[in-house]
């Protein structure tokens, strides 16, 4: 127990470490505090203190006169605990409280109770909020994935639950390098709907903005490359923009790089309901319409997409039933431990006023501002 960290602090990980790679296991007796002060060559009270907030975690259990173990995974009438933990990218909008009612539904009906944690699709908060889901002795995780389409730095936390048999279930992607169940939309066959959609309609000058560092926007991506090779159409880099989690306010801006989609593209695929309201912001300032000189098609069929005087074509993402699906597939898990399952839920094309035919004039030229 090296290092700067306070002692109860370093009895506290020592402790954890043991519980975790099972060299204590549920229900043993931990060492007595005279035997872990002569240990650790510290006093009765620092393990005392690393004891009492262990216990305060749901790590170890104290029993009257018969000393401290570690908690049981079962209730004191012999049920089995009933919390999932549930972490999502972002909490209180969009599309996530459908996702989460969804799960909140089929569990609480089946007797489990929630922990909600939300990353804000930031790593270190991904690696705080496991920390803190380890420490409460959950039953089964659910996970919508964080930067999917990157190297996740926390796997070594997603291995500490399988390593306690806490199964855990992934949404929306998976993270390589660890095998897990999912759960997820078909982003590949959302995309080319969406591409295909405009192809109809005449477009052949199609741009797309898609997010590069989440898994769906790759995905969604292939699908458009899909429903242009159909239709010996060329997917040109210029048309394409990408943005990350953190450059979306400069990429998608009225002076950024959107700027040169407006310039040679008569319609724009976008990567969600809340770009596509961003742009239809923009092209409202720089007086294009739609559908007549720009259509426009997003992703998720959220509230945003209806939020505009101009009602927004979308792929629908299927929020409550996703996240029913989850928990589902949660409860087999719980009852199975050894089942690994990738469901694939196929998306809805909800047509409205935001695409049209592309204008004659406008077929084999670019629109000017």
């Amino acid at each position: 127990m090296n290092g700067n960290k306070p002692k109860y602090q370093k009895l506290k990980e020592y402790l954890k470490k043991t519980i975790i790679d099972s060299e204590l296991k549920s229900g043993d007796k931990i060492p007595s505090e005279n035997m872990l002060s002569a240990k650790f060559n510290i006093s009765r009270h620092t393990v005392r203190k690393a004891l009492g907030e262990l216990v305060n975690e749901g790590w170890l259990v104290t029993t009257q006169g018969k000393g401290t173990f570690v908690r049981d995974t079962k209730n004191n009438n012999g049920g089995v605990r009933r919390i999932i933990g549930v972490m999502t990218t972002y909490l209180g909008d969009y599309i996530f409280p459908s996702i989460i009612r969804g799960i909140d539904q089929v569990l609480a009906e089946n007797g489990y109770n929630i922990v909600l944690c939300c990353t804000n699709n930031r790593f270190d908060t991904e690696r705080v909020c496991l920390n803190n889901l380890l420490s409460q002795n959950i039953n089964g995780l659910i996970v919508e994935t964080t930067k999917s389409a990157l190297p996740n730095p926390n796997l070594d936390l997603y291995r500490m639950f399988q390593k306690r048999d806490i199964p855990v279930l992934f949404m929306h992607g998976s993270y390589k390098g660890f095998d897990a169940a999912s759960v997820y939309e078909d982003d590949v066959e959302a995309g080319y709907i969406a591409a295909k959609h405009l192809i109809q309609l005449g477009h052949k000058k199609i741009g797309c903005i898609f997010k590069i560092d989440d898994i769906q926007g790759h995905a969604r991506f292939e699908g458009f490359i899909k429903a242009h090779r159909e239709h010996d159409l060329i997917v040109s880099d210029k048309n394409t923009l990408w943005f990350d989690t953190a450059d979306l306010a400069y990429k998608v801006n009225e002076n950024g790089p959107v700027e040169e989609l407006l310039n040679e593209c008569t319609a724009i695929v976008c990567y969600n309901d809340q770009i596509a309201l961003k742009m239809i912001d923009i092209v409202r300032a720089k007086n294009i319409p739609v559908p007549d000189r720009l259509s426009l098609v997003s992703f998720d069929d959220s509230d945003l997409a209806t939020a505009s005087e101009i009602k927004m074509t979308t792929v629908a993402h299927p929020k409550e039933k996703l996240g029913m699906e989850a928990a589902s597939i949660m409860l087999k898990m719980l009852s199975d431990p050894g089942l690994k399952v990738n469901v694939k839920i196929k998306p809805e094309f909800v047509i409205r006023a935001s695409t049209g035919p592309v204008r004659a004039n406008e077929a084999d030229s670019a629109h000017t501002p």
